[in-house]
């Protein structure tokens, strides 16, 4: 759930929600779509601006591409 308790399609594959989540060893906050993995660094960028990869960000700092390495929020800002 993205805004007030609602949930918000990707703008990429139109087929799964965006969810809020931090990596756990890096304390990055992220935005990633639980189907396609289309990853943003800003809930105001989704849709706005280009989408990352999350396997691909997640090798590029180090870390495997799991969803283990991410903490799921319940809420944010």
């Amino acid at each position: 759930m993205i805004n007030d308790g609602e949930d918000m399609l990707c703008p990429r594959c139109e087929q799964g929600d965006i969810v809020a989540a931090t990596i756990r060893s890096t304390r990055q906050r992220l935005f990633v779509c639980g189907e396609c993995e289309a990853t943003w660094f800003a809930l105001h960028d989704v849709a706005h601006v280009r989408f990352v990869d999350y396997g691909t960000y997640m090798k590029s700092i180090g870390l495997k591409p799991l969803w283990d390495e991410l903490e799921l929020d319940d809420a944010h800002d």
